[in-house]
């Protein structure tokens, strides 16, 4: 499973086709923008941005604003989160505002804050611009 992979030209690029994984014991912080899937069985807090999906899995937590097209949640998140689709499964919790356009909760799974239903407009993510 790749992270990244570099073109013909020598640059490092990330696909659609491939998943980020942050792996059980692993605590990380700071501000991420993927256009890849993402798969967290271990910490991660800060702003996280994808333009494809995110999987919160059972030892997963995530703390922060979050920003995806689609959210599945079977660890724990607490903080914002923007998404046109978000399950919560039987061992998911969802802690915190959220603003989406299709929410699933399956039996078992928890959900503890507010909810806004998005109308069409499309999840707008923070462009990845370098600091000054």
């Amino acid at each position: 499973m790749a992270i990244f992979s570099k073109g013909s030209n020598g640059t490092t690029s990330s696909t659609n086709s491939e998943t980020t994984v942050i792996s059980s014991g692993a605590r990380i912080e700071g501000k991420f923008y993927f256009a890849s899937m993402l798969h967290v069985d271990g910490e991660l807090s800060g702003v996280i941005h994808s333009e494809s999906i995110v999987v919160i899995g059972k030892n997963g937590n995530l703390k922060g604003e979050l920003k995806a097209d689609k959210i599945v949640v079977n660890g724990y998140f607490e903080g914002e989160l923007e998404a046109n689709s978000l399950e919560i499964l039987n061992g998911g919790m969802v802690n915190g505002d959220i603003n989406i356009k299709e929410l699933a909760i399956e039996n078992g799974g928890r959900f503890n804050g507010v909810s806004k239903i998005r109308q069409d407009d499309p999840v707008r993510l923070i462009e990845n611009t370098p600091e000054e």
